[in-house]
């Protein structure tokens, strides 16, 4: 009960901090495979977004799961600890990725614990990088009321070639105010710098102006449990050979079963598809969506613009240019039942050649 206690303290100031929820989106994207674009990562931003952060989001990615560190705590006698780090979280549970970090010793019984949640708001010219840290929270006896814990907020700075993650005291720089800075510069910063290994490795050295009981540096020795595993959440770019490799909820039921030579491209809000099916399947399968979704459809069938007509190419490169897909030459528009929102899925059929590319939003 009483590690518990220090652990909901903890849960609960994050809530109260960020209100968001984090959705844990695992996915089945595989960790070894070194992500070269925000598709990998499954997050839809322009081609000429900076991509100085796509190694930082690759290594806290490849962190996540359970390690035994070692650490040196700040105060007026340094303390040596051994303890357990936790590092949940991925860059596909949305357009602001998040980390949870709670790094709690000793190691058998912890009684300490500190928080680190990292998070990334994309920005014009990059990310908006932000850690919030809570604790140390102390297991208090049971006599002692529960300890009250502030926040302390850091904005953050990436070196992708030193993979130098430096963390200095206040909100990031776009959303300082010349109040805050002046009332700021009455006292030193607090800062930090954590090393994020490609492998996944965290460590933290050049403790500065940290309060009492902080850890000075750390360093994760041995991972003991990799993530929990959800494969049924795809997220970036993938290759399948048939349909029934993919288990994804918001995907399979928009795929002929038929389907074979599947490439994928799935982010936050849709995903886009593109396989060989035969014309006869893809018509029983469409066929069948309609009749499964009989009365639920917020459109009715045949009434959409451009319903079994041929897709102009201009149409085509718009939506699939980007994930390298050249138009199809001879493309037949057909769409899916949709809801009320406006969730659908657009086909776009080349009988000639037997491939379709479809396209689906989740909104």
């Amino acid at each position: 009960m009483k590690t518990l206690l220090y652990q909901n303290v903890v849960i609960g100031m994050l809530l109260f901090v960020f209100c968001l929820v984090s959705s844990h989106l695992d996915a089945q994207t595989s960790n070894s495979k070194e992500a070269t674009t925000w598709l990998d990562l499954g997050m839809n931003l322009p081609e000429d977004y900076p991509r100085d952060a796509i190694n930082l989001f690759q290594g806290l990615n490849k962190a996540r799961g359970e390690w035994t560190f070692e650490a040196r705590t700040t105060g007026a006698s340094e303390v040596s600890v051994e303890g357990k780090l936790n590092v949940m979280g991925n860059p596909q549970s949305g357009m602001m990725p998040m980390w949870r970090m709670t790094w709690s010793w000793p190691a058998e019984k912890p009684t300490h614990a500190v928080m680190y949640i990292i998070g990334a708001g994309p920005r014009r010219n990059g990310f908006d990088l932000m850690l919030t840290r809570v604790g140390p929270v102390e297991n208090p006896e049971s006599d002692k009321p529960r300890p009250r814990v502030s926040p302390t907020i850091f904005g953050g700075s990436w070196d992708s070639k030193t993979r130098i993650l430096t963390w200095i005291e206040g909100r990031s720089q776009p959303r300082a105010s010349a109040q805050d800075s002046e009332k700021d510069s009455s006292q030193p910063k607090q800062s930090f710098q954590m090393i994020v290994a490609a492998d996944g490795m965290i460590s933290i050295r050049n403790s500065e102006h940290m309060p009492e009981g902080q850890m000075a540096v750390a360093a994760t020795k041995v991972r003991t449990a990799e993530p929990t595993k959800q494969p049924s959440n795809l997220a970036g770019k993938h290759h399948f050979q048939s349909a029934s490799e993919i288990k994804d909820p918001r995907i399979a039921p928009w795929l002929p079963s038929q389907a074979t030579e599947i490439s994928l491209v799935s982010e936050r809000g849709g995903h886009f598809a593109r396989y060989q099916v035969a014309e006869k399947d893809l018509m029983d399968f469409l066929n069948q969506l309609w009749e499964n979704e009989k009365g639920n459809s917020a459109h009715e069938r045949d009434s959409m613009s451009g319903e079994g007509e041929p897709a102009s190419k201009e149409t085509m490169l718009r939506r699939f240019q980007r994930l390298g897909w050249e138009p199809l030459e001879n493309a037949i528009i057909y769409y899916s039942p949709s809801k009320r929102s406006g969730a659908m899925t657009t086909y776009y059929y080349d009988r000639e050649s037997g491939i379709v590319y479809h396209d689906r939003g989740y909104w």
